[in-house]
C-alpha cells in the first residue's frame, strides 16, 4: 500500500543492490527504446520478407525493414544483424536455468538475430509487441531476449505464455531480478514506461525479492501514481520503506540497460 509523506502504499515482491542517489526530475520526457533480439534460421531480410508473405500476409507487411500490423496500423523497426557467437550464452544466462540444452543447441545454430525496436512503451504497447514477437517467431524465430532486462526465453516456452492470464507471470518474463554485496534491484521497469527499484542488502534474500515484485505488480497492474517521498509497505502491519526517487546508476552506460524513468530506492523505516 502507499502513502504520502504521512502516507503509506502496499505491494507484494523479491531481490536486491546498491544505489548511489541522485535525484530527479520526473516531470521531463525520457527517451526509451525497447529492443528485442529473436534469433533466427533466415540469414537475409528478403528471407524474411517471403517468410511473412507466406505465413501472415493477412496479418502483417514487411517492407523498408518496418513489420506492420494490417489490423491497426502499428508497426516495429527491424534490424537484421549477423549470427552472434554470444548468443547461446546470453539465452543460457537470460533465461536463469529455464532453457533446455537441446533449445540452447537449436539457439546456437542460428544464421541471424532480428531486433525488433519500438518507442512506445506500457502495458497496453506490450501487448501489441508480443503480435509483432509472435509473427517473428513464426518466420523461423528460435527465441526472445529482451535487451531492456536480459531475460530470454526459449521458442517452446515462449508460446506457452498466456500473459492475458497471468499478470504475475507478464511482469517476471520481462523484467530481470539481481543484486550483488550492496542491494537487490531490478532492470527493465522502463519496458512498462515505469522506474526500476532497489532494496538494501541489508533485507533477507527472499523477502528483497518478493518486495521487490510486489512493488513493481502494484505499479504495473494497479496503475499507482508513486511519488518520491512517500512510503511504501506490503500490508497495514507490515514495515514500511520511504520511496527515493534517483537516477539509474547501476545500470549507467549500459545502452538498453539503464532506466532513463529512473529507479526507486526502497529505504526501510
Amino acid at each position: 500500500m502507499l502513502h504520502d509523506e504521512e502516507t503509506a502504499i502496499g505491494l507484494r515482491a523479491r531481490f536486491r543492490v546498491p544505489v548511489r542517489c541522485i535525484s530527479m526530475d520526473l516531470s521531463e520526457s525520457h527517451a526509451v527504446e525497447v529492443v528485442v533480439g529473436i534469433p533466427l534460421v533466415l540469414d537475409s531480410y528478403e528471407a524474411f520478407r517471403d517468410q511473412v508473405l507466406s505465413v501472415a500476409r493477412d496479418r502483417f507487411l514487411f517492407a523498408g525493414q518496418i513489420l506492420m500490423s494490417t489490423e491497426n496500423s502499428a508497426a516495429v523497426k527491424c534490424e537484421l544483424h549477423e549470427a552472434d557467437p554470444n548468443m547461446t550464452l546470453a539465452f543460457e544466462l537470460g533465461g536463469q536455468g529455464t532453457i533446455s540444452e537441446s533449445d540452447l543447441a537449436a539457439i546456437a545454430g542460428h544464421r541471424s538475430v532480428m531486433y525488433l525496436i519500438t518507442d512506445r512503451t506500457g502495458l497496453t504497447e506490450l501487448h501489441q509487441l508480443h503480435t509483432f514477437i509472435d509473427v517473428t517467431l513464426e518466420c523461423g524465430g528460435l527465441g526472445v531476449k529482451f535487451e531492456n532486462s536480459g531475460v530470454a526465453h526459449s521458442l517452446s516456452s515462449w508460446q506457452q505464455k498466456r500473459f492475458c492470464e497471468n499478470n504475475l507471470d507478464l511482469l517476471q518474463s520481462h523484467v530481470m531480478l539481481a543484486g550483488d554485496e550492496h542491494c537487490f534491484y531490478s532492470t527493465g521497469m522502463h519496458i512498462f514506461g515505469l522506474p526500476d527499484a532497489t532494496v538494501p542488502a541489508t533485507i533477507e534474500n527472499q523477502a528483497a525479492a518478493r518486495l521487490l515484485i510486489e512493488f513493481n505488480h502494484y505499479r504495473i497492474f494497479e496503475a499507482a501514481q508513486v511519488k518520491d517521498g512517500q512510503t511504501f509497505s506490503l500490508a497495514a502491519d507490515a514495515p514500511r520503506f520511504r520511496l527515493h526517487l534517483k537516477e539509474d546508476e547501476i545500470n549507467a552506460g549500459q545502452e538498453c540497460f539503464v532506466n532513463p524513468y529512473g529507479r526507486f530506492l526502497l529505504e526501510p523505516l
